[in-house]
């Protein structure tokens, strides 16, 4: 492999904006870029309060080609409906056709498949048909100038980034909801019919031709196994309400996903990505790998985390002695909000042999205050520079943590994008990587930035430890 700073993504959704783009079947393809549909007025004010949600796809196969991205992971995302079935407050102020139209601006799916998703709770067949749109668009692109393909471990991965021009895609889930839970009609179930469809399902995943490399147990909702952490900010959290199961820990239902999913008997083992579970069921799957590692030291379990940013707390209790709201994370430079990484989470992590994915969504690496002083600063130059070093920030916090040179290892990326975040504005989509990596050698450079806690690397090795070297030696150990 060469030296070049390619990159690899932990989380991005590609697949998302494309496949929603049409009902019974999609208008797009993953390479096309996909602009939201803005028509009226009511839409254009949409647009205008949820102006720092780029209103165009950042991760389509076009932008990832332009970004140098060579392996991502495709995260497929069944939507779950608590997003769409809005709080009742918001309906009466827009109307039925408002809310649909509302959604369509800010999700940049189509109206039709919005409606069509509202009217069943079947996410495992929204998997089946999402995961068959990634399966098919293999090949090459329209131009004929690149290739997609998937790989279903790292040898095949290896051959294919030999090839130039060629993208290469690994299959993820996000939300073990996709098993069938967190709806309606999973209530009504007796434990052991739950138990038996989960199994069913688990079974059907690891029998695709790509299964899935690993899954969130947890999103933004109660799915019935594992209680999610406070994900949605103001305005979101007066839309939507995510109240129910959080701050839960893993249920009956969800130990029996989590030992199904790394079970090897049953076929590949899928790890667990700790991304959205709340803080207390992270604390219970952490004893669970700790013991699990001790006891099996040739067959260990690496702990994810594929998009996040550091709280800058030291322990995981400190992380929730205050609830998370928009106080807890307005003076702070970081984000303090439990959803992200305590010190000693990445010392977890970092024990562990896994790997925390630092996410390109600026409400999740920094504080209120700081975040809008950077993104008020006129100079573009500047402001690139400030959302560097609030990167950077966030990387440094993790290797303290650590306490010395290998918490370098435990860094990689994660971006979300296509996943309804708030960008950095210089760095909107997957095709800005290049401008990204220079900026973020050229900070370290010429201000020699912590350079303490360089621990002998030069920023261009740092880079590249981030960008892709971290997540390559990852997966030649684990994506088997």
């Amino acid at each position: 492999m060469s030296k070049e700073i390619f990159t690899v993504d932990l989380h991005c959704h590609p697949n998302l904006k494309s496949f929603n783009s049409g009902y019974p079947q999609p208008l797009y393809n993953m390479w096309d870029s996909i602009h939201h549909k803005i028509d009226g007025n009511f839409a254009k004010t949409v647009e205008g309060i949820s102006q720092h949600v780029l209103k165009e796809s950042q991760s389509n196969f076009d932008a990832l080609a332009a970004g140098n991205v060579r392996v991502f992971q495709i995260s497929l995302y069944p939507t779950e409906r608590g997003f769409l079935h809005i709080r009742n407050i918001p309906k009466i102020l827009f109307g039925k056709s408002r809310v649909n139209i509302f959604q369509e601006v800010v999700t940049g799916y189509d109206a039709d498949s919005i409606i069509q998703q509202k009217k069943h709770y079947n996410y495992f067949k929204d998997l089946e048909a999402e995961y068959a749109y990634v399966f098919g668009q293999q090949g090459k692109s329209p131009d004929g100038k690149s290739e997609f393909v998937l790989a279903n471990n790292f040898t095949e991965l290896e051959e294919a980034l030999k090839k130039k021009n060629t993208l290469i895609g690994i299959i993820t889930i996000e939300g073990a909801h996709v098993l069938g839970t967190g709806a309606p009609d999973t209530d009504k179930l007796s434990s052991e019919e739950l138990k038996e469809r989960l199994t069913e399902n688990i079974q059907a995943i690891k029998r695709w031709e790509y299964p899935p490399f690993m899954i969130n147990l947890a999103h933004h909702f109660w799915n019935h196994l594992s209680g999610h952490a406070t994900s949605f900010k103001r305005p979101i959290n007066g839309l939507v309400n995510q109240n129910k199961g959080k701050n839960r820990g893993i249920t009956e239902a969800g130990w029996h996903v989590v030992r199904g999913l790394l079970n090897r008997e049953n076929g590949k083992r899928i790890l667990i990505d700790t991304k959205h579970m709340s803080l207390e069921a992270r604390k219970e799957y952490y004893e669970f790998i700790k013991n699990y590692n001790a006891i099996n030291p040739h067959d260990m379990i690496p702990i994810v985390s594929s998009h996040a940013g550091v709280n800058g707390f030291n322990t995981m209790d400190s992380s929730i002695r205050e609830n998370d709201v928009m106080v807890k994370a307005r003076s702070h430079k970081f984000w303090r909000w439990s959803i992200n990484i305590s010190n000693e989470e990445v010392r977890i992590i970092h024990q562990s042999g896994g790997l925390i994915g630092l996410m390109m969504d600026r409400g999740m690496l920094g504080g209120l205050n700081l975040i809008k002083k950077i993104a008020d600063i006129k100079d573009s130059k500047k402001q690139r520079q400030e959302y560097t070093r609030l990167f950077w920030d966030n990387a440094f916090q993790m290797v303290k943590a650590v306490g010395d040179k290998s918490g370098w290892d435990v860094i990689a990326i994660g971006t979300d994008f296509d996943g309804t975040i708030t960008h950095m504005d210089p760095y909107e989509s997957a095709a800005k990587f290049p401008l990204l990596q220079q900026d973020l050698i050229a900070y370290l450079e010429e201000n020699r930035y912590q350079e303490d806690l360089w621990f002998g690397y030069s920023p261009q090795e740092l880079v590249q430890k981030i960008m892709h070297e971290n997540a390559i030696r990852f997966y030649k150990i684990f994506f088997v």
